[in-house]
């Protein structure tokens, strides 16, 4: 492909506040050269270009908290409350069965489902990211990588001295990288103790990185750790000196008034995960609350195992119906608001909001294409709306990273998908019979 080429669509979304209708966008040395309307457009005959006609063309989601791997646990363990889904099933399946070779054959699914849904990066917290890492970037897209880090032993490591030192050498490995982008992930306060935290918190400043964790998930959460500490979850971190910009807390839905300028004067980003909150009961995190507040709300799908999918354009029009319900409120949550939320407020929530997030010059051509020839989605009187509430991840038609397709017009250009699929079979078994019993 030409180093250089046009994308030409009804719709470019710059921006959740800016768009052009029939406009194109120029790409160069995998940089976001140039947009505007198509009759400004004056290029030579050697540009390659793409129309696709009635579709928008806008900024790559950004899924701010996941766990790639478990799309091998898809539909395991459903129905069930988060403390008994964790403890009866997610982590003794993970001590028994996850190793590298479930890694490489669980996360080439996970990047195909994202890149067919609209994600060009995500935020992931588990186990062998060095492998994960190759994987990732094998495929072409971006992703924020923190190894799990528990009281105790994880399916990579037998200590957590073992885990910290692992993730230092991995920020080392990786910390110039434009693709992966290291970060430190204390699972959660009722997992790793007080000394884990600050030794988290400690490394990702020594190195400048996010610092990954799951807060005040559940109301379970909520009372333990009171229990334990004498404060609420945001609380007891604040007192210990964990919270500050650099902080994504997945979750947060059960919060103390006092928490949210707590939340706020540090800085916290807040990874929303509508969908698996909804499915596991945990609540509806208080959004209004964080937005009125000024705080950053970024959006996660969470693992397959709780989703179970990572279908971050269902995510959007997920958690908007919720504040609508949670605040009866229908102006809860705008589409414009989601999109954001989707796009530039993740990007923020990363330390990237001067390479990801919108399509202005110069940043990284990270895109999407929306086809909007399809009956669900005409008339089109608004493209923000039309993402958020009536589009499908099946209307994605294209999606590149870095100036490069990954998916056009329903096939992958870098994941062999029958070998993908053949390889997940084999997990699918594997589970059935260690952990279901089955012949």
């Amino acid at each position: 492909m030409s180093e250089r080429i046009v994308l030409k669509a009804r719709y470019i979304l710059i921006s959740s506040e800016e768009k052009i209708e029939n406009g194109f966008v120029i790409v160069s040395n995998g940089l976001i050269e140039k947009t505007g309307k198509a009759e400004e457009l004056k290029v030579d005959s050697t540009t390659v270009t793409f129309d696709f006609g009635d579709a928008i063309i806008c900024p790559g989601f950004i899924n701010t908290h996941t766990h790639a791997a478990m799309v091998g646990m898809r539909g395991m363990a459903d129905d069930l409350p988060l403390k008994t889904w964790l403890e009866k099933y997610v982590w003794p399946t993970e001590l028994k069965l996850v190793n590298r070779d479930f890694i490489s054959k669980t996360v080439p699914l996970a990047l195909a489902e994202m890149i067919s849904s609209g994600t060009t990066t995500f935020v992931d917290m588990y186990f062998f990211e060095d492998l994960t890492a190759e994987i990732v970037k094998d495929v072409g897209m971006r992703a924020v990588l923190g190894e799990g880090i528990i009281d105790g032993p994880t399916p990579a490591f037998e200590s957590s001295g073992k885990t910290f030192d692992f993730v230092e050498s991995f920020i080392q490995n990786y910390e110039k990288d434009e693709f992966i982008y290291p970060a430190v992930a204390p699972h959660a306060p009722y997992t790793t103790d007080k000394e884990a935290l600050l030794k988290s918190a400690n490394l990702a400043e020594k190195y400048g990185v996010p610092l990954l964790i799951h807060v005040a998930e559940t109301q379970w959460e909520f009372e333990e750790i009171k229990k334990l500490y004498g404060l609420s979850p945001f609380s007891f971190l604040e007192s210990i000196g964990f919270l500050n910009k650099r902080v994504i807390s997945a979750h947060s839905v059960w919060v103390d008034e006092s928490e949210f300028d707590i939340i706020k004067r540090r800085e916290v980003n807040i990874s929303h995960n509508p969908e698996s909150n909804a499915k596991l009961a945990s609540g509806i995190a208080p959004l209004a609350e964080f937005l009125k507040k000024g705080i950053n709300v970024c959006l996660g799908t969470d693992g397959a195992c709780s989703n179970n999918n990572l279908d971050i354009i269902e995510e959007m029009r997920t958690a908007s119906f919720l504040q609508k319900v949670k605040y009866m409120n229908p102006e809860s949550l705008s589409a414009r608001e989601l999109f954001k939320i989707a796009t530039e407020n993740g990007a923020r929530a990363l330390g990237l909001e001067e390479k990801l997030g919108t399509l202005d010059p110069g940043k990284w051509a990270d895109l999407i294409v929306i086809d909007l020839e399809s009956p669900g989605l005409q008339p089109v009187f608004d493209p923000y709306s039309h993402i958020v509430y009536a589009s499908k991840s099946a209307d994605v038609k294209a999606t590149m990273v870095n100036g490069r397709f990954l998916y056009m017009g329903g096939e992958f250009q870098t994941i062999a998908l029958d070998t993908v699929l053949h390889n997940i079979k084999g997990i699918e078994k594997l589970i059935r019979k260690e952990i279901f019993n089955e012949a």
